[in-house]
Order: structure tokens, then sequence, then C-alpha cells
């Protein structure tokens, strides 16, 4: 779930133009899918519901950043409807287009402008499709475990509720990255838990509801 920018010589934006990648590299794009696959069928994974109830609507999901490693498996496991993660419009989101669709995730091609305007209507429209909106509050690229306002904006426009996605590793590996990247060794023990929250009050303003998601997210992950 990453968010770019494309910006022309003269330093003013430009209308983003998502890059496709060359066919051949679906080449190496494949055995790395096909690698990640395995290793989370490895893992013994407990979920707090036997399968989310999205008959009458999606969801905005929000989990953090670190804890994305998981996100393929808790969607194609636990929820019936199709979840979109926003790319990049650039090259290197390419790659991640191709990857995630290995993966089974739906990706929407957009970049962040200012306010972060076109990913807000990239997501709305893929909500309105019927689609979950897969949210890394804190990404792409911190600050760690803050929710960011993005989350609530969607939320809001759409007027679906937020889904909560927790995640325990048992035992893991840590990255030295911004967000301490979590790797769970394979065959070790992961507990999901998923808990909807109230439709959000348009009353509320959006930092005390941002406030809530990241307690109950630091609560369950």
């Amino acid at each position: 779930m990453l968010i770019n920018r494309i910006v022309a010589p003269d330093s003013h934006e430009t209308h983003d133009i998502p890059q496709v990648i060359p066919w051949y590299h679906w080449i190496w794009v494949f055995p790395c899918a096909l690698f990640l696959r395995l290793w989370l069928a490895t893992l013994r994974v407990r979920c707090s519901v036997p399968k989310v109830d999205d008959r009458e609507g999606p969801y905005i999901i929000a989990l953090w950043h670190d804890r994305l490693f998981l996100a393929s498996l808790v969607g194609n496991r636990f929820f019936g409807r199709p979840i979109a993660a926003l790319i990049s419009a650039s090259r290197d989101g390419g790659w991640l287009v191709a990857f995630f669709k290995l993966m089974g995730i739906h990706a929407v091609r957009g970049s962040s402008s200012r306010r972060g305007t076109q990913a807000l209507i990239a997501l709305t429209k893929a909500v309105r499709q019927g689609h979950h909106a897969g949210i890394t509050p804190d990404g792409p690229k911190g600050p760690r475990r803050v929710c960011k306002l993005g989350l609530v904006s969607l939320a809001k426009l759409t007027e679906r509720p937020i889904l909560i996605l927790g995640i325990r590793f048992h035992r893991a590996i840590y990255l030295k990255s911004w967000d301490q990247f979590a790797l769970p060794l394979p065959f070790s023990k992961v507990e999901v838990t998923l808990v909807p929250l109230p439709p959000v009050d348009r009353r509320q303003s959006d930092e005390t509801i941002a406030r809530e998601v990241e307690q109950k997210l630091n609560e369950l992950s």
C-alpha cells in the first residue's frame, strides 16, 4: 500500500501516468510470489473469526505497515470480497502490481498529489465497485504506527465502516527499516484479530477517529 508522486523536470506536478512493466519481468516476479505463498502456507494462523461477514458491503481495512507480510493470506482466507490496495503509478509500482496480482490482491494505480486527492479518488472508486480497501495508515514512510488522516477521510467519503486488522507473530525477524517490518519465521504461530468499528460519526473530528484507530491497532498488533 504505497503512495508516491511523479514530478516533472520543472518541479510542477503533472498528471500521473501508470507505468507498466515489460512482460518478461513476470519471469522473476512469479517465482518470488510462489516462494512467498509457500512461506505463508507453513504458518499456523489462528483468527478471531472463521470468516468476515462482508455481504452487506466492503470495509476500510486498517493494518500497520510492519504487518503487511500477512496481508494476502488474510485477504484470501478470511474475506469474501476482493481487497484493493493502492499502488504507486511509477515504474516501481508496476512491479508491485504484478506481484499483488499473483498474490490475489487487486491493485489500484494512483499517486498522491497535494492532500492525497488522487489516491483518495482511486480508492473511493474501488470501494464503490464493491472492493474492500486495504490501508496502512502509517505508510508509506511513517512515522511508524501513527495513524494518518487519509484512512478517516476515505471512511467518511465512502460511508463504509473501518475494520481493524491486528496481527501478532509469536516468532519473527524484524528488519532495520523505518517500520521495523516483521517477517514471521516459517512454521511459527500467528494470531489474527478482526474487529469492525462502529460506523464513522461525521460529527467527530478526523483526528479523534484516527487516534481511536491507532489505539486499537496497537492493542491488537
